[in-house]
């Protein structure tokens, strides 16, 4: 220490510039390294906010996509759900009236024209099904871009079990001048219990995607 001191007192001045040079560099670097900080900061908080904004978006769409999709299921069900009762059965009987009639008069015409008319009526229903088939293929494939990989992978068993779904009911309606005219309720029975089959298990794929799809949003 008498040592430095000593080196100090032989040439004060020299020092005192010294310090100082060192002083004004050591405040030029605090200065900078302050303004360095300070950007860094500002680069951080604007990435930050552009992720947030990003992600309240991404979240925004998803929800947007995933209710959107449930929405169209909910009201696909609805308005086939009285279907029987409504729209297939008063086919049948119309077409078993008239070909029982014709049967009676022993009209093969008349038979063949009942025949004709049912098989239009049904192939109507059929061609409606298949346009929603394709609507919900059109909406998988949209949220199949953007979905994490459990909720494409269930949307991918929802559509073969809509596919699957689709024609069993065409097999279904096909099959109805059969057991409408040779009272075939066997064929009948067992085209309902595949198409009961596939439901239920639909149905469940079904609830476990709503809930994947929760998860999906809670990890944005």
């Amino acid at each position: 220490m008498d040592v430095i001191f000593k080196i100090i007192s032989n040439d004060p001045e020299f020092f005192l510039w010294a310090f100082g040079v060192i002083n004004v560099f050591w405040g030029i670097f605090l200065y900078f390294n302050k303004k360095r900080h300070q950007r860094e900061l500002i680069n951080l908080k604007q990435s930050l906010d552009l992720d947030l904004e990003r992600r309240k978006k991404v979240f925004e769409m998803k929800t947007a996509q995933y209710e959107d999709y449930f929405k169209n299921m909910d009201a696909m069900h609805n308005r086939h759900q009285n279907d029987y009762q409504e729209i297939v059965l008063p086919i049948i009987n119309e077409f078993n009236d008239a070909y029982q009639r014709a049967c009676v008069r022993n009209d093969s015409q008349a038979a063949t024209e009942a025949t004709i008319i049912f098989q239009e009526k049904i192939g109507k229903l059929t061609y409606d099904g298949f346009e929603e088939v394709q609507i919900i293929r059109s909406q998988t494939n949209t949220l199949r871009l953007t979905a994490s990989d459990q909720v494409a992978l269930y949307l991918d068993e929802l559509q073969v079990l809509y596919d699957q779904l689709f024609q069993t009911s065409t097999k279904m309606v096909s099959d109805l001048v059969k057991v409408t005219v040779h009272g075939d309720h066997a064929l009948a029975e067992e085209n309902q219990n595949k198409l009961n089959e596939l439901g239920e298990i639909t149905k469940d794929i079904s609830l476990k995607l709503r809930e994947q799809m929760r998860c999906d949003l809670k990890a944005i």
